[in-house]
C-alpha cells in the first residue's frame, strides 16, 4: 500500500501525551540495579594547555567511587573526523582532553558517585590548572594561508576540509550581466536544545558484552561509533534506543561522553548512568549551521537571473564532526529551484575554539536555501522589482 493518500497513524503519540515516554534516564532494567553515576568536569576556557589536574579532593568527597582523567583513557582512540580522506584526520577528539582543551565545555575529567546528587559537588573539587592560549574565533583568520594560532599543530593548518577550488572560479561568470550584487551573510550558529538532553546507561553483561542505552537517531551508527572509540568489535556491544525526546540531527552517532560511560561500566565492573544538565547541553552538545556565506548574483534588469556564485566558510568548531561536511550538502543544493544558466560554489571548513558543529534539521541544505533566497531578494531590490 502506498503512503500517498493513506492516513498515517502515529502510534507513539499516546505515550508521549499521556503517561509519558520512557527516556534513557527513566529506563528501569534489573541489569542497571546499583548503578553508579557519571559526572563530567568541563573546561571553563576556550583554549589552553592543561598544566595539571588534581582529583584527590574529589576522591575524598562523600559517595565518590572513582575519578578519571585523560591519562587513564590514553589507550582509547579519539573520536575520528567523519568522511576519511575528505576531512583532516589529524583533528580527532580525545574522549577526555589531554594536554590541551579546545572549547568551553570540553570534558577533562570524570567523577563517578554512588548517588546522582553527589556528583556536581565532587566535580567542583577537581583542581585544574590551565595555561591560556590565544583562541581562534574568526573564520577568516582560521582560513588564512598564514595562521598565528593552530588548534592542531601537527595538522599544520586550521582548515579541516575544502570543497572545490576557489582558484578555479570562473572570471567570466558574470560577463554580460546588467546588474551584479555581492553580499556576505551569516547563517548563525544554533543550539539544537532537545527536550531530552544527552544521556547514557551501560552495563557489562556476564558474557563480557556491553549493553548501552542511548537516545540516538540510528542504533547501528551509534554502535559503530562507540565500538570505534572503545576499541572493541561491534559484536561486543548492544545499543538499545529508548524513547528519544528530540534530536534534530544532533543525536546521530555517539559522542565521547557516551563512550566514557561505557568505559566506566567496563572498568568498574558495575552499571553506570549519565544524564547531562541543561547547561552542559548548551555548551557541549554539537551545534548547528554556523556558515559565513558570500553570495554573488547577476542578471538583467527584466528580472532574469543569469549567474550565481556561493562561497562558504564553514565553522566546524573545535573538532570536525559532521558539521565539517555540511558545505558539501549546501553546494549540492546551491541554485535551489531556480533555472540559473551559470552557477558555481566552493567552500572551506575551518576549526575554531568553539563547540563542535554537527547535523541540525536539514544539515546544510536549509543553508543553501537561505543563501539563494537572500540573493534573489538582493537582486530584486537592486533592480527595483518586487
Amino acid at each position: 500500500m502506498s503512503i500517498l493518500g493513506t492516513r498515517v497513524l502515529r502510534t507513539e503519540d499516546p505515550g508521549f501525551l499521556t503517561t509519558g515516554a520512557v527516556y534513557t534516564g527513566d529506563v528501569a532494567d534489573a541489569r542497571l540495579a546499583g548503578a553508579c553515576h557519571v559526572f563530567f568536569v568541563r573546561s571553563p576556557v576556550a583554549h589552553a594547555r592543561i598544566r595539571s589536574l588534581d582529583v584527590s579532593a574529589a576522591l575524598a568527597a562523600p559517595g565518590v567511587v572513582a575519578a578519571f582523567t585523560g591519562a587513564d583513557l590514553a589507550d582509547l582512540q579519539p573520536l575520528a573526523p567523519p568522511m576519511p580522506g575528505m576531512i583532516n584526520d589529524r583533528m580527532g577528539q580525545p574522549l577526555l582532553a589531554r594536554d590541551v582543551v579546545r572549547f568551553v565545555g570540553e570534558p577533562v575529567a570524570v567523577i563517578v558517585t554512588e548517588d546522582p546528587y553527589q556528583g556536581e559537588d565532587a566535580a567542583e573539587l577537581v583542581d585544574a590548572d590551565y595555561d591560556l592560549l590565544p583562541p581562534v574565533l574568526d573564520l577568516a583568520s582560521a582560513a588564512a594561508d598564514v595562521q598565528s594560532t593552530l588548534l592542531f599543530p601537527d595538522a599544520g593548518t586550521n582548515v579541516a576540509a575544502a570543497f572545490g577550488d576557489a582558484a578555479a572560479l570562473r572570471g567570466d561568470l558574470f560577463d554580460g550581466c546588467d546588474v551584479v550584487v555581492t553580499h556576505t551573510l551569516v547563517n548563525q550558529r544554533v543550539a539544537p536544545a532537545p527536550m531530552e538532553t544527552r544521556a547514557a546507561a551501560a552495563v557489562l553483561d556476564e558474557d563480557g558484552r556491553l549493553t548501552a542505552w542511548i537516545p540516538n537517531q540510528g542504533a547501528q551508527g551509534t554502535r559503530g561509533a562507540l565500538a570505534g572509540m572503545l576499541g572493541i568489535e561491534p559484536a561486543g556491544l548492544r545499543v538499545i534506543t529508548p524513547d528519544v525526546g528530540g534530536a534534530f540531527g544532533a543525536k546521530f552517532g555517539a559522542d565521547p561522553e557516551h563512550a566514557v560511560v561505557c568505559w566506566v561500566a567496563r572498568r568498574l565492573g558495575r552499571p553506570a548512568r549519565w544524564a547531562e544538565t541543561r547547561n552542559e547541553n548548551m555548551v557541549a552538545m554539537t551545534h548547528g549551521r554556523a556558515q559565513r556565506q558570500t553570495v554573488t548574483i547577476g542578471g538583467s534588469r527584466d528580472g532574469t537571473v543569469a549567474a550565481y556564485r556561493l562561497e562558504i566558510l564553514q565553522d566546524a568548531g573545535a573538532y570536525p564532526r559532521f558539521g565539517a561536511f555540511l558545505p558539501a550538502l549546501t553546494i549540492l543544493m546551491a541554485p535551489g529551484p531556480y533555472a540559473i544558466g551559470r552557477a558555481e560554489a566552493v567552500a572551506k571548513t575551518v576549526v575554531t575554539n568553539t563547540t563542535p558543529v554537527g547535523a541540525y534539521r536539514g544539515a546544510g541544505r536549509p543553508e543553501a536555501t537561505a543563501a539563494v533566497e537572500r540573493a534573489i531578494d538582493l537582486f530584486a531590490a537592486e533592480i527595483g522589482m518586487d
